[in-house]
């Protein structure tokens, strides 16, 4: 299955695993720390035994030692004693009947040995016999440090119900670190699938984008995760590559159009050109000549409008006063706007800054400035307008009492090569307000177009773009 060949799957199958190891290794651990104190414990209240009966049998004689070792035997606890005479080996006293063969060879040390033992109930009767583990040590009781040993004493524990435990907790340290590792196995199984069907949804809209439907998008499940702002960044991206492929279209759509009818005047005005005498030539190469620099100055404005949407050219970046690079342009505008019959009139107030580019800024209220006084036909006054808006944004208003534009053809006009028929004899390109519009979008702006006075005639026009202040 593909599943098993996704990274996921691989990680979560190594962290299982580790994770596993981990487990073990803690239960291991834990397992040891338990174990070896009992096992110390045990070996110490044995060795606590022997002292004690090496100081009895020092202080009492061979009866009496006898004694204490028949009235231990008697005790149904778990310690286990046994006594033999050192010269012959014979038994004296003891809760087994013969000495371990693991005693031969174990000299002073703790040696393990299993053995049949009593089997009790719940009401401590005996019921039968069962075998059951023990360690003990083996001493030679001497009387006096000259005599030949006279006793062999053997000291045990029944530790059965410690060994159980043993065997018992070691199973359930491999049981859990199997079912650790499967669980992790089973784990990365769900988390794999998941993630699956989130890539699979990407190379989906890739695959169908890349065939050349542009308009899919990957589809957002509302999680909220790293997955899903890596798929609202690639929306976004898309978006952005879109809306540049149209404008691409539009731009190559346009040239194609409305720069054929500029390029046929030219071949043709050349054509005559050849057949007219010298003041037809000159007559011709001037009007081609002023013809090639309105198609370069429509180029430029192409370029600059194609260079500010791709976010290539934003201009430096700075915190700017908007009414500032406002009374610059007025100032700049002014003579322009007398000699067309324009009075300029600039009303502004303390704004706050915007972070934005000051070239670009001044290049849009220029066109606005130029597009006023190029069509406001009969209008006598132009106003600008800086102030700081209900919403604290930065608000600019560039409004004349020219014939305005229609409400049905106002978002038309700020397309590309938009131009009213009513100013079709106006020199120009049609892309003042396009290129405006691009400004605006790339300082996070909004732009609209509204009436001056809607209750009079002619409306003129009002031109609003809002700036985001600096937080």
């Amino acid at each position: 299955m593909r599943i098993f060949r996704t990274t996921l799957f691989r990680f979560t199958v190594i962290y299982g695993v580790l994770f596993s190891a981990a487990v073990a290794l803690l239960g291991i651990a834990g397992y040891r720390a338990i174990f070896d104190v009992s096992d110390a414990q045990t070996e110490r209240i044995i060795d606590e035994e022997i002292v004690l009966l090496a100081s009895v049998y020092a202080e009492r004689s061979a009866s009496g030692f006898r004694e204490v070792i028949r009235q231990r035997v008697a005790w149904q606890d778990d310690s286990i004693y046994m006594l033999f005479v050192a010269s012959t080996g014979v038994r004296l006293e003891g809760d087994l009947n013969s000495l371990p063969p693991q005693a031969l060879a174990a000299g002073d040390d703790l040696f393990e040995f299993t053995y049949d033992g009593r089997r009790l109930n719940a009401d401590d009767v005996v019921t039968g016999v069962a075998s059951r583990t023990a360690v003990a040590k083996v001493r030679q009781f001497r009387p006096s440090e000259d005599a030949d040993p006279a006793f062999i004493i053997f000291v045990g524990r029944d530790v059965t119900g410690r060994e159980d435990l043993r065997s018992s907790l070691s199973r359930v340290i491999t049981r859990i670190a199997f079912a650790t590792i499967f669980m992790g196995f089973v784990i990365g199984l769900i988390f794999s699938f998941s993630l699956m069907r989130k890539v699979d949804a990407m190379n989906k809209t890739a695959k169908a984008i890349r065939a050349g439907d542009l308009a899919q998008r990957i589809p957002l499940t509302g999680a909220g995760d790293e997955m899903e702002q890596l798929a609202s960044n690639l929306n976004a991206m898309l978006d952005q590559i879109e809306r540049l492929m149209t404008g691409m279209k539009e731009v190559s759509d346009n040239i194609a159009h409305d720069l054929r009818s500029p390029l046929t005047r030219m071949r043709n005005r050349l054509t005559s050109a050849i057949e007219g005498d010298n003041q037809q030539k000159d007559q011709a190469l001037q009007a081609t000549l002023h013809e090639a620099e309105n198609m370069i100055t429509t180029f430029n404005e192409l370029l600059s409008i194609a260079r500010i949407e791709s976010g290539e050219v934003t201009g430096t970046r700075e915190p700017v006063n908007v009414a500032e690079i406002a009374t610059e342009m007025v100032e700049l505008y002014e003579p322009a706007a007398l000699e067309a019959g324009f009075e300029l009139d600039l009303e502004t107030s303390p704004v706050p800054q915007v972070n934005g580019s000051r070239a670009l800024i001044s290049q849009a209220i220029a066109n606005l400035l130029d597009n006023a006084i190029k069509y406001a036909d009969g209008g006598k006054k132009i106003e600008i307008n800086v102030r700081v808006d209900k919403k604290s944004n930065v608000y600019l208003g560039i409004s004349d009492d020219g014939p305005g534009i229609p409400e049905d053809k106002r978002g038309h006009v700020l397309a590309r090569y938009a131009r009213l028929e009513e100013s079709r004899t106006t020199p120009g390109s049609g892309l003042g307000l396009s290129l405006v519009s691009a400004i605006v979008r790339a300082h996070n702006g909004t732009l609209t177009l509204d009436s001056a006075f809607p209750e009079h005639t002619p409306t003129g026009l009002k031109v609003m773009i809002r700036f985001p202040r600096i937080d």
